[in-house]
Order: C-alpha cells, then sequence, then structure tokens
C-alpha cells in the first residue's frame, strides 16, 4: 500500500487480523506516512519486514531460509511489476528498486535468480524450491514456476 501511495509505511501503522493474521487496517495518520522513494521502502521492506518474520518463522517451524525468502521474493516481485504496469509513471522507479534491491546476506542465493528473471521481464520468476503451497487446503500445483514439474514430481 505505501507503494502505490509513495510513502513508508510504518509497521505500526497496520493492524493484523487475529484468526488469521492478514493485514486488517492501514492507518495512515500524517506522522506515519512519510515520502519515501520506492527503492528505500523496498530496503526498509527487507529489513524492518520480512527478515524478522523469515527469521521468527524459522525458529517456530524450522523451514528452510531459502523456501521463506522465495516466497517473501515472489511476493515481492510481483507487487514491483504491478505497480509499473498499473502506474506507467512509476514504471522507472519499480525497476529501479528491482536493480538497487539490497537483501540480507541469508537471501542473496535465493533471491538472485527471481530478480533476474524480474528484470528480464519474465511473468513469473524461476524458484529453485517447492513453495510448499500444494500441501493447503485449496491449492494444487503451481503450473509453470514449481522446480519440481520439471523434475517429474507433484510439488507445488
Amino acid at each position: 500500500m505505501g507503494a502505490r501511495l509513495g510513502v513508508a509505511v510504518a509497521v505500526e501503522a497496520i493492524r493484523f487480523a487475529p484468526d488469521s493474521g492478514l493485514p486488517e487496517t492501514l492507518h495512515l495518520a500524517p506522522e506515519l506516512a512519510l515520502p519515501s522513494p520506492l527503492p528505500a521502502q523496498v530496503d526498509r521492506l527487507l529489513a524492518e519486514g520480512i527478515m524478522p518474520v523469515i527469521q521468527a518463522l524459522r525458529a517456530e517451524t524450522g523451514l528452510s531460509r531459502r523456501l521463506l525468502w522465495e516466497n517473501a521474493g515472489g511476493h515481492l516481485f510481483w507487487t514491483l511489476k504491478t505497480i509499473a504496469r498499473e502506474n506507467a509513471d512509476r514504471a522507472d522507479e519499480a525497476t529501479e528498486a528491482l536493480q538497487a534491491l539490497r537483501w540480507p546476506r541469508e537471501a542473496c542465493a535465493a533471491l538472485t535468480l527471481m530478480r533476474s528473471d524480474a528484470l528480464a521481464g519474465l511473468d513469473a520468476p524461476r524458484r529453485r524450491v517447492c513453495c510448499l503451497r500444494n500441501g493447503l487446503p485449496g491449492f494444487s500445483r503451481c503450473e509453470g514456476i514449481c522446480p519440481l514439474l520439471g523434475q517429474g514430481a507433484t510439488g507445488g
């Protein structure tokens, strides 16, 4: 949301639904919405939002860093592509954010291939590991992007 508005949204401005853990409301008071270029917003999101969540998920679930970073990266790259597509005047800024990405060392290997695919304009950046989404009720294999499909497996 902040990326669409061109402002940095403080984590404190987001309220999450207790039953689902999904964002429920966003409070944009003037003191919480500071003008911010997209590359800076992405850097802040990675450092202050995504990295702590990934560390907590790893500690709680034991899921691999690569899996978690690729899942987050897939959403990040989709968001930047959507911003560029829906706001032609911000397409250069979205590309700049992709090129300037500075992610934590633990995420580098997982996101390098995905970023190069996003910069090349591919619809779905390639993954190196299955996202495991197919194990959730109501989801099937991720046709076209799951690395397991090329190996004849039935991964997600």
